[in-house]
C-alpha cells in the first residue's frame, strides 16, 4: 500500500468527519440549509458515510420538503446498509404522506423481511391499507401486529375505529375495553362509546 495514498485516504475520512458533525449542529439548529451543505461535502469526501446520507434525507424530506432529493438520498444510504429499517421506515412513512401508497407498502415489506415479528411494521403496513381502502388487508395486518404486541394501544384504537366503521361493534368494543385496560385515555372512551350508542341504534332497528 502507498504511505502517501494511505495518509491522503486517512485526512479524507477524517475531514468527512468534521464536516459530518458540522451538519449535526445545523441539523440540531433547525438550520437545514446549512446542514445539506455540511453533509453533501462529507458524501463528497467519503462516499460510503452512511449516516450522511441518511441525514441528508432526512433533511431533505423534513427541512426542505424535496421528497425526491430524500428519496435519492435514502436510496444511497441503502447501497451501504442494505434494508436498514431505520431508511426504509422514513421512506415508506414519506411515500405514504404523498399518497403514494403502493411504494410505501413495499417500503414496509421490505422491513418485514429483515424482521418478521417488527410490529411497527405490520402497524404501518395496516394503516397504509386503510388509506388505500383495503379493509381486508389493513384488518390482517393489525391483527398480526397485535399477535406480536398485544398491547399495542395505537393498534387496538386504529382497528377499534376499522371495526366501528364496517358496522363490526362488538369487535370494535372488545378492541376498545383491551386498550382501556392497558391505558385509560379519553379518545379510547370515545371511541368505545360511539361504539355502543352506533350498535344500539343498529339493534334498534
Amino acid at each position: 500500500m502507498n504511505p502517501e495514498n494511505e495518509i491522503k485516504r486517512k485526512k479524507q475520512s477524517e475531514d468527512a468527519e468534521k464536516w459530518y458533525k458540522k451538519g449535526l449542529a445545523h441539523g440540531q439548529n433547525s438550520d437545514a440549509d446549512e446542514a445539506i451543505k455540511a453533509w453533501n461535502k462529507t458524501v463528497e469526501l467519503d462516499h460510503n458515510h452512511y449516516e450522511a446520507w441518511y441525514n441528508l434525507g432526512n433533511a431533505w424530506y423534513i427541512g426542505k420538503n424535496n421528497l425526491q432529493r430524500a428519496i435519492e438520498c435514502w436510496e444511497q444510504a441503502l447501497k451501504i446498509k442494505t434494508d436498514d429499517v431505520d431508511v426504509l421506515y422514513n421512506m415508506g412513512n414519506a411515500y405514504r404522506e404523498v399518497k403514494e401508497f403502493d411504494k410505501a407498502v413495499e417500503c414496509y415489506q421490505r422491513v418485514m423481511k429483515t424482521n418478521p415479528d417488527d410490529h411497527e411494521a405490520w402497524n404501518n403496513l395496516a394503516n397504509t391499507y386503510r388509506f388505500m381502502d383495503d379493509t381486508e388487508k389493513a384488518i390482517e395486518c393489525y391483527k398480526k401486529a397485535l399477535k406480536i404486541n398485544p398491547e399495542k394501544i395505537e393498534t387496538l384504537f386504529n382497528l377499534g375505529i376499522l371495526y366501528r366503521e364496517l358496522g363490526e361493534y362488538d369487535l370494535g368494543i372488545e378492541c376498545c375495553e383491551k386498550a382501556l385496560a392497558i391505558y385509560d385515555h379519553p379518545e379510547i372512551r370515545r371511541l368505545l362509546k360511539a361504539t355502543h350508542d352506533n350498535k344500539d341504534r343498529a339493534d334498534n332497528i
